[in-house]
């Protein structure tokens, strides 16, 4: 299939997400129901995966990486939510896509692929962009403590989610990404399920809130549909990052995604853009130009 139809769908799976994922972190108060998310979601993810291809044959290379993938994704899913729950979609999101670096730099050191003057400037741009494109009120460019930890975390986990990707797919056993994908979500359904078992229980008999009936049936769908968008975006993440070189493949699919999430942000949940966002949304059309040409 034409690698940039994969590129939109995965960009529009991984968009739903992040609009799900705000739209839920809105309505819920945090702490064990993050984690419920978190294993419910991903617990539909592996369902889906198996449902889409089967499990096939897993190699202890792919099981091990996979078992490691599995608790970083957790780890991401929870820091992302968490800084959502405190903080905007806009400005959290540039923060986080910036581990874009991290993934497409390993290209360059770790998987012997060169850097072209084209993706040098691609690069420049989308580093401009993310300067740019989320320039907030003075509120929300302070932030506080525990939001930048949790960004910082989520940062740190997408990075090597990305060079694990790479990683993986740049093995002998790349033909397993069905399987490595089912046992990582299922890793990370069963940490995120203990987690929130245990912090539910830590919480007993204090006033957690509630949803009504129509609350419950809400969420529950949410859930749902970032379990199916997080199947098919890593899927094809995965798949992409073993055709495409890192320093292309990663700019475009976090810098896209990116762009389109600041535009539900300010389309969806209201968040306005300021003169100096737009023009780095500009720049970040600009990067992803860049980076196609040099591809």
């Amino acid at each position: 299939m034409d690698t940039t139809l994969l590129l939109s769908i995965s960009l529009a799976a991984a968009l739903c997400g992040n609009v799900v994922r705000k739209i839920y972190t809105n309505r819920s108060e945090g702490g064990a129901r993050i984690f419920v998310f978190s294993s419910v979601g991903c617990l539909v993810a592996a369902v889906v995966l198996i449902a889409w291809g089967g499990i096939g044959k897993i190699s202890p290379f792919t099981a091990l990486l996979g078992l490691l993938f599995g608790a970083v994704t957790a780890m991401q899913t929870v820091a992302n939510m968490a800084a959502l729950s405190v903080g905007p979609l806009s400005y959290t999101s540039v923060i986080i896509s910036c581990s874009t670096l991290i993934s497409a730099l390993s290209g360059f050191f770790f998987f012997g692929e060169s850097i072209g003057v084209w993706e040098i400037l691609g690069i420049l741009s989308m580093l401009i962009s993310f300067l740019l494109a989320h320039a907030s009120y003075e509120k929300e460019r302070k932030g506080s403590v525990a939001w930048l930890l949790l960004c910082g975390i989520a940062f740190l986990a997408t990075g090597a989610i990305g060079v694990m990707q790479k990683l993986h797919q740049s093995s002998a056993f790349r033909s397993e990404l069905n399987g490595f994908l089912i046992l990582a979500f299922s890793v990370s359904a069963f940490v995120s399920g203990v987690v929130a078992i245990a912090l539910r229980k830590r919480m007993k008999g204090k006033s957690s809130g509630g949803f009504d009936t129509r609350g419950v049936l809400l969420c529950l769908s949410l859930m749902l549909c970032s379990g199916i968008c997080c199947a098919v975006n890593n899927l094809l993440n995965l798949h992409l990052s073993g055709v495409m070189d890192s320093a292309v493949f990663f700019p475009i699919v976090n810098g896209g995604g990116l762009l389109l999430t600041t535009l539900a942000a300010f389309l969806i949940f209201r968040e306005r853009l300021t003169g100096k966002q737009w023009i780095g949304v500009g720049f970040g059309i600009a990067s992803v130009v860049l980076l196609c040409v040099g591809a």
